[in-house]
């Protein structure tokens, strides 16, 4: 589980990312990001299907976060949103193309 203080968690902040942020589409993820505090927000909306589609994918995304926070720069704020093309997807697949996503972003140290 990824700590509390690295959540986003106020809608203020999810607003601030989507008013100022710069959007990167990948395969299974939109991942929006901005210049600030160390903080990630998941969004998984009801077009992926029912509860368990969507807690599922944000299961993934949350991983996936959690285990490579040491290989990203610190100060960048991100939300990644679920497509609907993650239900059934392996988490190899999902953390590579998520990887993949934050590299064109430059959030991934090299």
């Amino acid at each position: 589980m990824l700590k509390r203080e690295l959540r986003l968690r106020k809608r203020a902040g999810f607003k601030i990312l989507f008013d100022a942020g710069k959007s990167y589409p990948g395969k299974y993820t939109v991942i929006y990001v901005l210049k600030g505090p160390r903080k990630f927000g998941f969004i998984a909306s009801k077009k992926i299907g029912n509860a368990v589609q969507r807690n599922r994918a944000k299961r993934l995304m949350r991983e996936v976060i959690r285990l490579h926070l040491t290989d990203m720069h610190d100060g960048y704020a991100c939300i990644l949103i679920a497509r609907t093309t993650i239900n059934g997807v392996s988490y190899f697949e999902v953390e590579s193309s998520i990887l993949q996503t934050l590299r064109k972003a430059r959030v991934l140290k090299e």
